[in-house]
């Protein structure tokens, strides 16, 4: 992937992997655009970074999605990479009937799968006409092999990889489209789960270092070895990783 003078566009980009990932391409002479749904984060992401351009958007909002589309057409702007970063994540007891809230569930997968999907179709006639168009969508290793106690969050980004396989092959010799895999981070979304995480800035570094290859898929840090053992022992890293989980959620 070329990186540098490119006009990019993430998701979930007031914080975290979004933010370092903003930072680090601001650097390398891009123009960068994030977008997030607080406002707070985006005035502290505009502190953190003058030549930054955000926009509050909620990406699981239908109405929202086609409003930063036409904020960005306003800006006299034409995005030709698309970073699809933001993503929710929740423990669920489905055990739990009275107590399981079904609006949270739709709200994740909203902003998992369908926003991505969505911004990928809204924005693809404004990528076609760019050069070096480049679709890079956020993934996890929990898509690979699920934790129980987040089911919804994997269950979306194991949809995710899916659709970014079919949609590279639809897209081959139009578009490059990317999928990625950060391993546990330290970020907002993961506060209070005690897994062996990686500063934001170090696995920024990782992506970036990364992307400079040709790698459709590209695995950071230890979730690089997640593909091999789900493929030779898949029950024994089932289980090996949900007792991690399991162990956290005792210590919570």
């Amino acid at each position: 992937m070329k990186l540098t003078g490119n006009t990019v566009l993430i998701t979930g980009g007031g914080s975290g992997i979004g933010l370092a990932l903003a930072g680090s391409l601001l650097e390398r002479e891009n123009e960068v655009v994030v977008c997030a749904r607080r406002e707070e984060k985006l005035e502290a992401a505009r502190r953190r970074y003058p030549g930054l351009k955000a926009h509050r958007c909620d990406v699981s909002d239908a109405g929202d999605r086609q409003r930063l589309l036409e904020s960005i057409a306003r800006d006299g702007l034409a995005v030709n990479v698309l970073i699809n970063n933001a993503a929710r994540m929740r423990p669920y007891d489905f055990t739990d009937v009275d107590g399981l809230d079904m609006e949270d569930v739709r709200q994740e997968i909203a902003a998992n799968f369908i926003a991505p999907v969505e911004l990928i179709h809204l924005f693809l006639p404004m990528l076609l006409g760019r050069p070096d168009p480049t679709i890079i969508n956020v993934s996890s290793p929990g898509g690979v092999v699920p934790v129980t106690r987040v089911p919804v969050y994997c269950a979306s980004k194991a949809a995710l990889s899916s659709f970014t396989r079919s949609l590279r092959r639809q897209l081959v010799g139009k578009v490059r489209v990317i999928a990625l895999y950060p391993p546990s981070v330290e970020t907002e979304m993961m506060e209070g789960i005690d897994l062996p995480k990686i500063s934001v800035e170090a696995c920024s570094r990782e992506i970036m270092r990364r992307l400079a290859g040709d790698d459709d898929e590209v695995w950071i840090g230890e979730g690089r070895y997640i593909p091999l053992f789900s493929r030779l022992a898949p029950g024994w890293i089932f289980e090996i990783v949900n007792r991690a989980a399991n162990r956290t959620v005792a210590r919570a």
